[in-house]
């Protein structure tokens, strides 16, 4: 196999760890804030390392778009909250 194969395996690899690692933090932030919602601007001050970094802002979005999609977030596109599955899961957590 050639080695820019190998690289760019590598790189989506990391990539797809750390969109991971940002979907945890965000869930873990708003389940730790519940019951109070917080707004985006919330979670750009305590994920964002420069707020004028659009690929940072981007990653930012997508992790709660997709946190939305599969279940564990609401969001009316300000505020964001934990669903009841996001609250019944951390419970089963903390019960181990």
């Amino acid at each position: 196999m050639c080695l820019h194969r190998i690289r760019r395996r590598r790189r989506r690899a990391s990539a797809a760890g750390d969109e991971r690692e940002l979907h945890r933090r965000v869930l873990d932030l708003v389940l730790e804030a519940h019951p109070e919602s917080l707004v985006f601007d919330d979670l750009g001050a305590a994920f964002l390392a420069d707020p004028a970094d659009l690929a940072e802002v981007i990653a930012l979005a997508v992790a709660v778009r997709d946190l939305v999609v599969v279940g564990l977030l609401r969001s009316d596109g300000l505020r964001v909250l934990p669903t009841r599955a996001a609250l019944h899961y951390r419970c089963l957590e903390e019960r181990r």
